[in-house]
């Protein structure tokens, strides 16, 4: 049973859930969906990001990639706000602050954040347990990672 297979049908039977690491993915790719695009590098990028994690040590790349392309069609089918909503759900505590510092190394692969993916920055931070002043500090410190001579407006 792949993993739509495996929404659907826990939809007809009670709530929706994912396991840490479908949820962990899921807010990733639901970043990288945020501006409307996705790009090969994006794809490509978010396979290596996740392979690093230890989190995901137990996947092949194969697996993880059928895992990614799950989630990008149950995206297609349910939405990002849906998806997200699910993996918040399912997302252990202790691991929102790194999803959340994940999705920004995804949105800033192409050098910018966009208005777009800034409402979704925002709305993430909001729905998980970061404060502002934690969800500031990870954002300035990808932003100095990406772009060293950054300085705010």
């Amino acid at each position: 049973m792949n993993l739509l297979d495996k929404i659907f049908k826990t939809q007809n039977e009670s709530k929706t859930s994912f396991a840490p690491a479908e949820a962990f993915a899921a807010i990733a790719v639901s970043a990288i969906a945020s501006d409307g695009f996705l790009s090969d590098e994006e794809r490509q990028r978010i396979v290596l990001l996740l392979s690093e994690l230890q989190l995901f040590s137990g996947y092949s790349e194969q697996r993880l990639r059928e895992l990614l392309e799950d989630l990008f069609n149950l995206l297609s089918v349910k939405g990002i706000d849906a998806l997200v909503a699910v993996a918040r759900e399912s997302l252990p505590a202790e691991l929102q602050e790194s999803a959340f510092s994940v999705a920004i190394d995804l949105l800033l692969i192409d050098g910018v954040l966009s208005a777009k993916e800034e409402t979704f920055l925002t709305h993430l931070w909001q729905i998980m347990d970061i404060s502002a002043q934690t969800a500031s500090e990870i954002l300035d410190a990808k932003l100095e990672e990406h772009h060293p001579n950054y300085q705010e407006p």
